[in-house]
C-alpha cells in the first residue's frame, strides 16, 4: 500500500489473484457477462468440453462476491477463502461451474502469476507526486480521503469506480499519461 501523509491514503494493487482468476474463466469458458472490459488474454485458451451448462448465474456470484470483499472496509478472509483452492467450496450452489473451475484453477493461476511477475516490472508510485502536485496548485495539503486501486487485465478505456472508494483501472491505462490525468482528476476533486 502506498500511503501518504495521515490526511490521505492510496492503495495501489498492481495484480489480484481473485479477479484474475474470475476474468480468465469468464474468457476462457466465452461467459458473457459485461462487468468489465473484456479480459486481455491472448491466446484465449479453448473451453472446457463438453460444454458444461450455463456458467453466467455462477460466475456472476463469484465477481459480486469479490467485490463485496474488496469494497468492505473491514473484509474477513474467511468469506473469501471459500472461492479458493482445491474445491472452490464458496461455487457449491453453481455446481457446473464449481466443477470447471476446480479443474482448470492451474491454467488460471500460471496466467495469474505471470501478470504479477511483469506487474512487478512496471513503473509505480506516481501516486504521492500527483498528490503532491494537486496540493501545490490548491495551496494546502489535501483534505483526508482513501482510495484504493486495483489494476485489471482487461481491455477498456474508462476506470471504473466500485463502492465508494475501490477504482477498476485497466492495465493498458495504468501504464499512461492517462492514468496519470484520470487521478489528478480524482485527487483534486477529494482533496
Amino acid at each position: 500500500m502506498f500511503s501518504g501523509p495521515e490526511s490521505w491514503s492510496i492503495g495501489v494493487k498492481p495484480s489480484d489473484q481473485g479477479f484474475d482468476w474470475a476474468l480468465w474463466f469468464r474468457a476462457a469458458e466465452r461467459i458473457d457477462v459485461d462487468v468489465v472490459g473484456e479480459t486481455d488474454l491472448t491466446p484465449l485458451p479453448d473451453p472446457s468440453t463438453p460444454r458444461p451448462a450455463d456458467l453466467t448465474d455462477g460466475w456472476l456470484r463469484w465477481w459480486e462476491t469479490l467485490v463485496a470483499h474488496r469494497t468492505r472496509t473491514d473484509p474477513t478472509f474467511a468469506d473469501i477463502s471459500r472461492f479458493a483452492p482445491p474445491d472452490f467450496a464458496g461455487l457449491a450452489d453453481h455446481p457446473a461451474l464449481q466443477a470447471v473451475v476446480a479443474a482448470r484453477w492451474p491454467e488460471a493461476d500460471t496466467w495469474h502469476s505471470r501478470r504479477k511477475r511483469a506487474a512487478m516490472s512496471r513503473p509505480h508510485g506516481r501516486e504521492g507526486d500527483i498528490v503532491r502536485a494537486v496540493e501545490a496548485e490548491i495551496g494546502h495539503e489535501a483534505a483526508p480521503f482513501a482510495i484504493r486501486i486495483t489494476v485489471l487485465p482487461i481491455v477498456e478505456d474508462r476506470v471504473r469506480r466500485v463502492g465508494s472508494s475501490l477504482y477498476l483501472v485497466p492495465e493498458q491505462i495504468y501504464a499512461t499519461s492517462t492514468y496519470d490525468t484520470w487521478l489528478h482528476g480524482l485527487v483534486r476533486a477529494l482533496a
